[in-house]
């Protein structure tokens, strides 16, 4: 019998079946927020061939659909814009990094306003804004470089949660 699985394993899931931890898959679209629902969508895929479970993945698109939105509407500057997701995925985790173009002086000051952190690493109480706090509350990490250029780079880790047990096979 457990020759059968692994035959119908194979057959199902034949380009997963042993992944090799970590990789990284990288994403480039326009600055268009019509695109954004097909990115959820491709990286909740990837989260679940990689052995994530339904709800890791269905959280984790929440943080790219907010991610991602922020850069089409406050880092996109011009008609031709694009923005980059990274998806580095790890055994325990993935880590989203997301980049554009950089938006106008204001909404970059709201940007690090609503990332500010005391020096205890916790949230001051200070203007929320951009969605950043429904992130903040799914992920581990999430931290805003701004270079020179004013090109902005979003960088989110979440960790698996202790899903591991929905995806093992009864016995």
């Amino acid at each position: 019998m457990a020759k059968t699985e692994d035959n119908n394993e194979k057959k199902v899931f034949p380009y997963c079946r042993k992944i090799s931890f970590p990789f990284s898959v990288n994403v480039r679209f326009p600055g268009d927020l019509d695109y954004i629902p097909a990115v959820r969508k491709f990286v909740s895929e990837l989260l679940q061939v990689s052995n994530f479970s339904s709800k890791f993945a269905y959280r984790s698109e929440i943080i790219v659909d907010e991610i991602c939105n922020n850069a089409v509407a406050y880092g996109c500057r011009t008609d031709d814009a694009q923005i980059e997701l990274v998806n580095s995925i790890f055994d325990d985790r993935i880590e989203f990094t997301i980049r554009d173009q950089g938006g106008t002086k204001d909404n970059l000051r709201r940007l690090k306003t609503a990332v500010k952190t005391d020096a205890d690493g916790k949230k001051e109480q200070t203007q929320q804004g951009l969605g950043l706090e429904i992130v903040r509350m799914l992920s581990e990490r999430l931290d805003v470089v701004i270079d020179e250029e004013n090109l902005t780079s979003v960088h989110v880790v979440r960790k698996r949660e202790d899903d591991r047990e929905e995806l093992r096979p009864s016995n």
